[in-house]
C-alpha cells in the first residue's frame, strides 16, 4: 500500500482551498451571499383555514399554487405552519405579488372549499427590520476577542510558531468556508451563522489538540530517532483518524436530510454540510501551520 504523504497532500489541499477562495471572491463580487428571503425585500402570502380537517392542506396548497403558476409567480420558500392549518410562501421582490394575483387565490380557494371559510392575506417587505444586524457586529467582536485570547494562549503553552499557526488555521479556514458559502449558494440565515461559528470554533480546538499531541509525542522516548517531520506526520494521522468516524457521520445524516426532509431542514442540511467543510478547512490550515511550527528541530 501506498504510504500517506502528509506534505504532498498539504500542497494538493493548499492549490485546491486557493482556487476555491479565489472563484468564491469573484464570484462574490457579482452576486454576493444568497441571503435569506427575509432580509431582501420580499413578498408574503399567508393562506390559512378556519378548521383542519382531512385534506385541507392538500387543496389549500393546490388551488393556491395554481393562481401562482397562472400569473407566473415563483416562490422561494414555503412553510406549514397550525399542524397544516396554515401556508406561508415568500416571494423574492417587494410588491411582487399583485392585487390581481391575491384575487386569483381568492378564486382557486372558493372553488376549493364551499363550506369552510379560508382567508388570504397578503404583504410586502423591504427587508429591512428582519433581523439584527447590530447582534451580528457583536458576535464578531466576541469571536475577535476569543481569537486573541486563543492566539496568545497558544504562544504560551507551545510556541510562538504554534501561535502563528492556530492564526492561519483561523483565517484560512474562515476564508474557505465564506467562500464556500458564496459558491454553493447556502442561504445564510442567523442560524446558519452560529452554527457556521460552531464549526470554526470546533475546527480550532481540533489544531489546539493536535498541537497538545505533538508535544506529547515529542517528549515520548519512543520517538528518540524519529525526525521532527515524521513525529508531526505520525501525529496527524493519529488525530485525524479519532475525528474521521465522526465526521463522516455528521456527513451521512446531513445527506439523508437533503434526501428525505422537508424543505426547511433541507436547508439545514445543506448549511451543515457547509460547515462541516468548514471545520475540515480550519484543521487542514492549522495542520499545515503547525507542520512549519514543529516540522524543525
Amino acid at each position: 500500500m501506498k504510504k500517506f504523504d502528509s506534505v504532498k497532500s498539504l500542497k494538493i489541499f493548499a492549490v485546491i482551498a486557493l482556487a476555491v477562495i479565489v472563484a468564491g471572491a469573484f464570484l462574490l463580487g457579482f452576486m454576493g451571499y444568497n441571503k435569506d428571503v427575509r432580509y431582501k425585500a420580499h413578498s408574503e402570502v399567508k393562506i390559512t383555514a378556519e378548521e383542519n380537517f382531512g385534506d385541507v392542506n392538500e387543496k389549500m396548497t393546490a388551488a393556491a399554487e395554481a393562481a401562482f403558476d397562472e400569473y407566473n409567480l415563483k416562490y422561494v420558500y414555503k412553510e406549514t405552519m397550525d399542524d397544516g392549518r396554515s401556508v406561508v410562501y415568500l416571494f423574492n421582490g417587494e410588491d411582487s405579488v399583485s392585487e390581481e394575483a391575491i384575487a386569483k387565490v381568492n378564486e382557486k380557494l372558493a372553488e376549493a372549499f364551499s363550506a369552510s371559510t379560508v382567508e388570504v392575506t397578503a404583504a410586502s417587505f423591504d427587508g429591512q427590520g428582519y433581523g439584527s444586524l447590530g447582534e451580528m457586529w457583536w458576535a464578531l467582536l466576541a469571536a475577535g476577542i476569543l481569537l486573541v485570547v486563543a492566539f496568545f494562549y497558544t504562544a504560551i503553552r507551545y510556541k510562538w510558531a504554534a501561535a502563528f499557526a492556530f492564526a492561519i488555521a483561523t483565517v484560512g479556514g474562515t476564508a474557505l468556508a465564506a467562500m464556500l458559502c458564496a459558491l454553493a449558494r447556502v442561504v445564510i440565515t442567523p442560524a446558519f451563522l452560529a452554527v457556521l461559528a460552531g464549526a470554526f470554533v470546533f475546527g480550532v480546538l481540533f489544531t489546539l489538540y493536535f498541537a497538545n499531541v505533538i508535544q506529547e509525542d515529542k517528549k515520548n522516548v519512543a520517538n528518540a530517532d524519529s525526525s521532527a517531520a515524521q513525529i508531526v506526520s505520525g501525529a496527524f494521522r493519529e488525530v485525524f483518524l479519532k475525528t474521521m468516524a465522526t465526521f463522516v457521520a455528521a456527513v451521512v445524516i446531513a445527506l439523508l436530510l437533503i434526501v428525505l426532509a422537508p424543505m426547511g431542514a433541507k436547508f439545514a442540511a445543506m448549511q451543515m454540510i457547509v460547515c462541516l467543510a468548514c471545520s475540515a478547512a480550519c484543521a487542514l490550515f492549522g495542520y499545515g501551520g503547525l507542520y512549519a511550527a514543529f516540522s524543525k528541530k
